[in-house]
């Protein structure tokens, strides 16, 4: 019996985030080129086998890419509407676009999980989730918290170009009333250019402080988890190759006509 899929039918997405590829992405595809696609007959494979077993489904995923852009979704969600529509649905989106088909028929559920991807804010957010804006991030995010019946969990990459800007986005999230147990922390491994274990020891030592006090003040549920389980993941053995990364943010920078330097002082200071 069929209970649970975790569908990612394209890379159909709309951000290209500094720490994703064109695995995940056709912005970052258009930027840098082709990828592996799966063939329309091993897709259509896996739609039918789907379909058929729809009813009894328990839990659906939608994943991608930005799930709310791919078309594919709009036949699957009304067949849900109509054959189950009891179904626990979860969606790892980037909220950047809550009026597209799939997002209207994903609000017209009862048991909805939003899985929000955001680990920054501001400018920051702009050149981390390149091609999306904080603005239209936080009009979004006010927009589904109006619906009653759906959670919204956040997720949250931690790398060299948030090593501090982080925690400044979980304080304006919960300054706007979430909860602690809405925060799912983890640190980026690849590209190993982005990863923490980069900074120099000084700069370890302060996100170190930052995590000690935070974890100290007991905030509980899964952000004190993600506290302890980043200050853990510090002490792992890495070989530092900062030089390699500000060579990489720079060969970004200059594709995308921005300039990393302004915008991450804490980390080139």
């Amino acid at each position: 019996d069929l209970h649970t899929v975790d569908i990612r039918w394209t890379n159909q997405c709309n951000q290209a985030c500094v720490y994703c590829g064109p695995h995940n992405s056709t912005l970052w595809e258009k930027e840098v080129g082709a990828r592996k696609m799966m063939s329309a007959e091993a897709k259509d494979a896996v739609r039918t086998f789907i379909f058929n077993n729809v009813s009894q489904l328990k839990n659906v995923y939608l994943a991608g890419g930005e799930p709310t852009l791919m078309n594919e979704n709009i036949q699957f969600l009304k067949l849900l509407l109509d054959k189950n529509p009891e179904v626990q649905l979860r969606v790892n989106t980037n909220l950047s676009n809550t009026n597209t088909k799939v997002a209207r028929l994903i609000k017209q559920f009862k048991n909805v999980h939003w899985l929000a991807s955001v680990e920054s804010t501001g400018d920051h957010y702009n050149y981390i989730r390149y091609g999306g804006t904080w603005e239209q991030f936080c009009k979004n995010l006010a927009e589904v918290r109006q619906i009653e019946s759906h959670k919204i969990t956040f997720n949250m990459l931690w790398c060299i170009l948030n090593h501090k800007e982080l925690f400044r986005c979980i304080d304006y999230l919960k300054e706007l009333g979430f909860h602690n147990n809405s925060f799912v922390l983890g640190p980026v491994f690849g590209p190993e250019y982005l990863n923490i274990l980069n900074l120099p020891d000084h700069k370890i030592s302060e996100v170190k402080n930052i995590l000690q006090t935070r974890i100290d003040a007991k905030p509980g549920f899964l952000l004190e988890d993600g506290y302890r389980n980043l200050l853990k993941y510090l002490d792992e053995p890495f070989e530092k190759k900062l030089d390699q990364s500000f060579s990489k943010l720079a060969v970004i920078d200059k594709r995308r006509n921005i300039n990393s330097k302004e915008i991450f002082t804490e980390l080139y200071d």
